[in-house]
């Protein structure tokens, strides 16, 4: 089994049928990262972001997914940003860091 570690996960947010949670976990290869999972709302198992029905990589603005997830993300940047190692001195000063 593939265990990994998983340093901040958002409460979940329903958007219509599902719940929705963004994680930011550590990979081998990347580092610290940030995935969102969802299930229907009552279910027990989450699934990947990627088994969405619209889900698509090349689509900069939102995925395929949702777009109520912006707004989730931006409740909870700042805890994501901490689990991530960003700190506010990187938002100031990077572009590419908001």
């Amino acid at each position: 089994m593939f265990q990994e570690t998983i340093y901040y996960t958002t409460p979940p947010i329903i958007l219509g049928k599902h719940e929705w949670v963004l994680d930011v976990y550590q990979t081998e290869f990347y580092g610290r990262c940030t995935r969102h999972r969802w299930r229907r709302v009552g279910d027990v198992r989450w699934r990947k972001d990627e088994e969405w029905p619209t889900y698509d990589s090349n689509n900069g603005a939102t995925g395929g997914m949702p777009k109520g997830l912006a707004r989730h993300f931006h409740r909870h940047c700042t805890a994501i940003e901490q689990a991530l190692g960003i700190s506010a001195q990187t938002a100031l000063f990077c572009v590419d860091a908001g």
